[in-house]
C-alpha cells in the first residue's frame, strides 16, 4: 500500500506543478529556472526509481530502464515551463536520479524498505512545497497573493507529512508482526 500511495504522490505532486499558474511567470534565463526543474527532477526521479525497483526486485535491468523512461517524462513536464536550459537540467538530475534510486532499492534489505520508502517521500515533498513556496513568492510579487493561499500550502504540507508517515508506521506494524496482516482461515471438508 505504501508503494502504491507514493507512486501516486510523485505523479500527482508533479502533474500538479506542471499545471500550476505560478511557474509561467519565469524568464527561461533565471536562476530559479535552472533551480526548481533540478531539485524536483532529482527527488521525483530518486523516490521513482526507488518505488520500482523494489516493486520489480528481481529485475534491476527492467526497472532500471523503467524508471529512466518514467523519470525522464516526469521531467520533460517539469522542465518545459522553464525554457531549454530547465528542460536539460530537469532531465540530467532525473537520470542520475533514476539509476539511483534503483541502485538503493536493489541494496536495501526487507526490513530497510519501508524506512527508505519514508524518507525518500519526505525528501519529495520538502523538496516540492519549498519549490512551490519559493514559486508562489516570486510570483507574488507580479500577481495578488493572499495569506490565505500560503496557509493552504502549509496545510498541505503538513497533511502530506503526517499521511506518509502515518502509512511508514502502518507498514513497519505489519511487515513486523504478521500476524496483524490478515488471518488465515482453513476450510476442512469432510468427505
Amino acid at each position: 500500500m505504501l508503494l502504491t500511495v507514493s507512486l501516486m504522490m510523485v505523479l500527482a505532486y508533479s502533474i500538479y506543478f506542471v499545471i500550476s499558474p505560478r511557474i509561467k511567470t519565469y524568464k527561461q534565463n533565471s536562476s530559479l529556472a535552472r533551480c526548481v526543474p533540478m531539485v524536483l527532477g532529482m527527488t521525483s526521479s530518486i523516490t521513482i526509481g526507488l518505488l520500482i525497483t523494489i516493486w520489480m526486485s528481481s529485475q534491476l535491468a527492467i526497472s532500471t530502464i523503467l524508471s529512466i523512461i518514467i523519470s525522464a517524462i516526469i521531467a520533460l513536464m517539469i522542465g518545459k515551463d522553464f525554457g531549454i536550459n530547465g528542460i536539460l537540467e530537469a532531465q540530467t538530475s532525473s537520470l542520475m536520479g533514476a539509476m539511483m534510486g534503483a541502485m538503493l532499492g536493489v541494496m536495501l534489505s526487507p526490513n530497510e524498505i519501508t524506512i527508505m520508502i519514508v524518507a525518500t517521500d519526505l525528501l519529495y515533498i520538502v523538496s516540492f512545497y519549498s519549490m512551490l513556496i519559493i514559486t508562489t513568492k516570486a510570483s507574488s510579487k507580479s500577481q495578488n497573493f493572499t495569506i490565505k493561499n500560503s496557509a493552504f500550502l502549509y496545510l498541505m504540507l503538513i497533511l502530506n507529512i503526517s499521511l506518509i508517515g502515518s502509512l511508514g508506521v502502518l507498514q513497519t506494524i505489519v511487515t513486523e508482526n504478521p500476524s496483524v496482516k490478515t488471518e488465515k482461515i482453513t476450510h476442512v471438508h469432510d468427505h
